[in-house]
């Protein structure tokens, strides 16, 4: 791959596809059967179920889903035509130039397909444990819960990509032209999803003890980092766009179920309240 001088910025014709969201539709479509109350487990069963409230979990991911898709929506209109941060530091050009593919578009097809599979399989496996341990209703909880923190991370990635605006790699090495797409590149979106919705879905099985939650996570984990690795690969973000969407997706989705969904045994919870938040024992 040749690189052209690091002030050589040309304009973007070909838009990279969107992030597919079909795992948080299917996810909301399942919360939406859920009833208000906590079911009665099954014979044996000892499972600790995580605090919820139905409503305000509903509304939260209802919201942060909602902002997302109006963000991706208003592309035009509020992500910036011109780059505000347009050349990558040294060490972002050298890992595009060693891990770049010679077919980009195989790459970026290859990392739409995974997220989706990554998706659908972490959230598929969350509500068929729930039937696995004789608890459908908890895998729904789970699937609602895993929803919830990672529309709150796919929020927050949208906001800073416009809020940054950097030019991705194919618009710096001449390959596309700049546009509003062209220049989402900080940080990587396909990667928050993928850590998200891995680490929410981890932090809840492991708590609840639930059967082969170690290799779930090894798995989801797996393949969230592949995600990243194709991001780089199809010259759609820089190795620090692919960081950052990492450590966002993994923080996001760690602190929302262990901080606001703790299991119902623990001895003090975060939970909302008026003004803010309050802590309960």
């Amino acid at each position: 791959m040749n690189l052209p001088p690091a002030h050589a910025i040309a304009p973007r014709s070909v838009a990279l596809a969107r992030r597919p969201l079909a795992g948080l539709a299917l996810a909301l479509a399942l919360a939406l059967a859920l009833g208000p109350a906590r079911p009665a487990r099954a014979e044996g069963v000892t499972t600790s179920w995580p605090s919820y409230d139905l409503g305000t979990d509903l509304a939260v991911t209802a919201v942060a889903g909602g902002g997302t898709l109006t963000l991706l929506a208003l592309e035009q209109q509020l992500a910036p035509l011109h780059c505000r941060w347009c050349t990558p530091p040294g060490f972002d050009a050298d890992v595009t130039r060693a891990l770049g593919w010679s077919d980009t578009t195989a790459a970026a097809t290859a990392s739409d397909v995974l997220q989706v599979v990554v998706g659908v399989g972490v959230l598929g496996n969350a509500l068929l444990d729930g039937y696995r341990r004789g608890d459908p209703k908890l895998g729904m909880v789970n699937v609602l819960l895993i929803t919830e923190a990672t529309s709150i991370a796919m929020l927050l990635d949208t906001g800073v990509k416009y809020a940054v605006g950097r030019a991705r790699p194919s618009v710096w090495l001449g390959e596309t032209k700049e546009s509003h797409n062209g220049n989402l590149s900080f940080f990587s979106g396909h990667t928050t999803f993928a850590f998200a919705i891995a680490a929410s879905s981890s932090t809840l099985l492991l708590s609840q003890d639930a059967p082969d939650a170690g290799l779930a996570t090894a798995v989801s984990f797996a393949g969230a980092g592949l995600v990243g690795y194709l991001r780089i690969a199809a010259d759609a973000h820089y190795l620090t766009d692919v960081l950052a969407g990492a450590a966002v997706g993994s923080l996001v989705g760690w602190a929302v179920p262990h901080l606001f969904h703790p299991s119902k045994q623990a001895a003090v919870q975060l939970r909302p309240a008026a003004g803010g938040f309050a802590l309960v024992w």
